[in-house]
């Protein structure tokens, strides 16, 4: 069996970063998203491009809900898997990712993300976030 790092306590606290990151970035709640990362932290997707400290990734929020044309999507993380060390720690989880628009959901591709972590004043976040794909979407 595989050794489990961390504090259950941390465990948990990822866990429901993985979470809270999907649920706010659908339901547009895109403060509550950005504060999911670090002041200085990264993400980057090989469709939308890098984005560094909180700044840049509201920015990038506008430019994320305008290519929704008026609909919406769903982030489904699975498979979720980390190691801590400390204050830090690397994760990774599968991607099923939909659009949602007219009532209507439609599969969009899959992939997942490569992730750095890091407790900053007691709270787990996302310190970089890469998006990786299974096939490039169109």
């Amino acid at each position: 069996m595989p050794k489990i790092t961390g504090t259950w306590e941390d465990r948990e606290q990822i866990r429901e970063l993985y979470a809270r990151y999907a649920l706010h970035v659908d339901a547009s709640r895109f403060s509550e998203w950005v504060d999911t990362f670090t002041p200085d932290g990264v993400f980057e997707s090989p469709l939308m491009g890098r984005f560094a400290g909180h700044e840049e990734l509201r920015r990038f929020t506008g430019q994320y809900e305008t290519s929704w044309n008026g609909g919406g999507v769903r982030h489904m993380m699975v498979n979720v898997s980390f190691d801590i060390d400390g204050d830090v720690a690397t994760g990774t989880c599968y991607l099923i990712y939909f659009k949602v628009h007219d009532g209507k959901s439609e599969y969009l591709l899959t992939g997942g993300y490569r992730d750095k972590l890091r407790k900053h004043n007691g709270e787990w976040l996302y310190t970089r976030r890469n998006v990786f794909l299974d096939a490039k979407a169109e």
